[in-house]
């Protein structure tokens, strides 16, 4: 077997750092997959990243011709012959179609039936001439931000190509790619444009990049050396830098040949809140501030710089430069912010729309004091600083710091309330009603915060809905989805008793009251909900038959539903489930072949053997003793009881005979059955689980 070394080194213009992990990934899968559709076999595929390159480097690839079999199933024998055993319009048409002869034909047979097949083995391209086509497919299946046209011939990618290398040990692969022609020359360094990197063989890649232009085109290699001397760098100073993930895997995004540097700025400008501060290092300029033992920000920055220089000075003195630039503007923006108290802004956002149709950020205010009044009853007595922060919550959008910076929003309205002698908790709340801010994100901590967080979250996605703004499968302009999953989050694992269909009426009520007529939109907002509530407990493993089996329900509890969820997933997956879910299994059968309307009561008198009256002694003893742990929603509790049934219904069935001669012993029995039935589909639609 002949095998060689493929690389594919596709050169482009800066491609998004936050996206180029993914851009990266898809292309590597996307060629394994093209690889395999044809057969091609190899060792090894190494996937490089940087901000103007991607490349795969394919070891040991099979380079010999290679032979696929093409398969065509046609109509069935039913539907290619007539009575008179002639050929069928239907197969005249597939064999037309396919260009086959039925003489080439065979039958395929299965349990299902017998259809016309054929089968021929096809002798494949050259691998010359396969592989620009392979590259060009696996680049073209990659789908994150709209891609950009940037030539005559309205080629689309995320970012221009400009340059592409495919060699096959030392041979150049002639063809075009995006109408651009391969060569052997690899992408230079932005810095270095005039240089030519000239590769002779595919197995020199990646090191002739970090050899010719100091290029680290493997992205773990690259993050890993940032962090190393990252942390080498900040000894000198006694500091340390707090894991940041995020930002790590964007700077590695940023550079291609990593250097880093620290630098300074000006100690005035540790007045600034440090979560405002590191926000503006982080996220602003993308460089890390360097803490103290005691978890403070020292007045220096590290930076990753994009180029090897003998000017390093220069580069530190441009980025303090530009640094210090942004905390002046800081500065300057919190000097006049504290000239006006937080609350003198609420009477401005009367000036600022919230939506075209959905009134101002003041009257989206007035909604949300409406509604935090409400939702705090449920978990807490402190209406009164509820209603302060609702008052207080939308105050910091006005505000010369969140103008500029919107992020910070939230934030900044909490400093600002602490220095105007608001309560803690009225201040943290004011932060934490844009909690959680994506998936996976923190919840709030206090619980004014959550009382604020799903009022304004529930205002938002009530309103968009009330106006016909509603989620497609692929746009949601307004992260509903999001929102609502927020919303769930936060009544779950804060274990808030709301009602969602009372939440959405209260909300919806404020906008019309003409509109409360109308249940439709209040419908389609609780199904929405339902709907996000199942895909949240699927991606966080929950079996999907359990799900359906309770949200079959319609319930609008969501800590009903939690516990519902919880129960039975603990239930199934204790060692005395299996019997009794056989059990019920198999009630659930006989009442359904049975097909039985079954509202009369049982009559003891009809009773025959012991174990049937043991039976209905065991299921009237747990409607007793399970009926207060139905009220309060203990689950759990309910299945350890009806454990207690498992060996009275195993000796019913092993004893009873179901179907008697007497239809109404017979009868009788189905009436018991049905009994224990309704009893545990009190929790769940159990027949979602068979």
């Amino acid at each position: 077997m002949k095998t060689q070394t493929l690389l594919i080194e596709i050169g482009t213009e800066e491609l998004p750092s936050r996206l180029l992990n993914n851009i990266s990934l898809n292309f590597y899968k996307n060629f394994i997959t093209e690889l395999n559709i044809l057969n091609i076999r190899y060792k090894n595929i190494l996937c490089f990243s940087t901000p103007r390159r991607l490349a795969l480097k394919i070891e040991d690839m099979n380079t010999e011709k290679q032979y696929i079999e093409i398969e065509k199933r046609g109509p069935s024998i039913i539907q290619s012959y007539d009575k008179n055993g002639c050929l069928t319009a239907a197969a005249i048409s597939w064999l037309k179609y396919y260009k086959i002869n039925i003489q080439d034909t065979m039958r395929l047979k299965n349990k299902k039936g017998e259809w016309l097949l054929y089968k021929k083995k096809q002798q494949q391209e050259q691998i010359e001439s396969l592989i620009p086509k392979i590259t060009e497919s696996a680049l073209k299946k990659n789908y994150f931000i709209a891609p950009m046209r940037w030539e005559v011939s309205n080629q689309k990618f995320f970012r221009p190509i400009r340059n592409i290398v495919i060699l096959l040990d030392h041979q150049i692969i002639s063809g075009k790619i995006f109408n651009i022609n391969t060569n052997r020359i690899l992408h230079n360094h932005i810095a270095y444009k005039e240089d030519k990197i000239i590769i002779n063989h595919g197995k020199e890649y990646p090191d002739i990049l970090l050899k010719k232009q100091n290029i680290l085109a493997d992205y773990i290699v690259r993050k890993k050396i940032i962090i190393k001397n990252i942390k080498e760098t900040i000894k000198t100073i006694n500091g340390y830098i707090e894991q940041n993930n995020i930002l790590i895997d964007e700077v590695t995004n940023l550079v291609e040949s990593p250097v880093i540097l620290l630098a300074t700025f000006s100690k005035k400008f540790l007045k600034i809140p440090k979560k405002i501060l590191k926000y503006i290092i982080e996220k602003q300029q993308k460089c890390f501030p360097i803490y103290n033992i005691n978890h403070s920000i020292m007045p220096y920055f590290v930076f990753v710089s994009n180029i090897q220089s003998k000017k390093s000075t220069m580069i530190i003195a441009d980025n303090e430069k530009v640094m210090h630039s942004r905390l002046s503007d800081i500065e300057f923006f919190l000097q006049n912010d504290r000239k006006t108290i937080l609350e003198n802004h609420l009477i401005s956002l009367k000036n600022v729309l919230f939506h075209n149709n959905l009134g101002s950020l003041y009257e989206k205010t007035l909604r949300i004091q409406y509604l935090i009044r409400w939702i705090i009853q449920h978990y807490s007595e402190n209406l009164e600083d509820a209603n302060r922060a609702a008052i207080l919550s939308k105050c910091d959008l006005l505000t010369n710091i969140v103008c500029e910076f919107p992020e910070l929003q939230g934030t900044i309205g909490m400093y600002y309330a602490l220095e105007n002698q608001e309560k803690k908790d009225i201040a943290l709340a004011i932060e934490e009603q844009y909690l959680p801010a994506f998936s996976g994100d923190k919840l709030p901590i206090t619980p004014i915060g959550s009382a604020l967080s799903i009022a304004d979250k529930i205002d938002t996605l009530s309103g968009m809905f009330y106006i016909g703004n509603i989620p497609s499968s692929n746009k949601d302009p307004f992260a509903l989805r999001r929102l609502a999953i927020a919303i769930l989050r936060i009544i779950i694992e804060k274990n808030i008793s709301l009602d969602l269909k009372e939440l959405i009426n209260n909300s919806l009520s404020l906008y019309n009251t003409k509109y409360i007529k109308n249940s439709n939109v209040s419908n389609q907002i609780i199904e929405f909900f339902i709907s996000r509530l199942f895909y949240w407990y699927q991606e966080n493993g929950y079996n999907k038959k359990i799900i359906q089996s309770v949200l079959s329900y319609k319930l609008t509890q969501p800590i009903d539903i939690h516990k519902r969820i919880q129960a039975i997933s603990i239930f199934q997956k204790s060692k005395n489930s299996k019997l009794m879910m056989l059990c019920i299994k198999r009630v659930i059968n006989i009442l359904d072949k049975a097909n039985q309307t079954l509202n009369t009561e049982i009559n003891t008198q009809l009773m025959e053997k012991e174990e049937e009256i043991m039976l209905f002694n065991q299921i009237n003893n747990l409607y007793i003793h399970t009926k207060n742990l139905f009220l309060e929603q203990k689950y759990e509790d309910i299945f350890l009881k009806i454990a207690d049934l498992e060996q009275p219904i195993y000796h019913f069935f092993d004893k009873v005979k179901i179907h008697h001669d007497n239809t109404k012993i017979f009868l009788n029995r189905l009436i018991l059955l049905n009994r224990f039935k309704e009893l545990i589909f009190k929790i769940a639609d159990f027949s979602y689980l068979y």
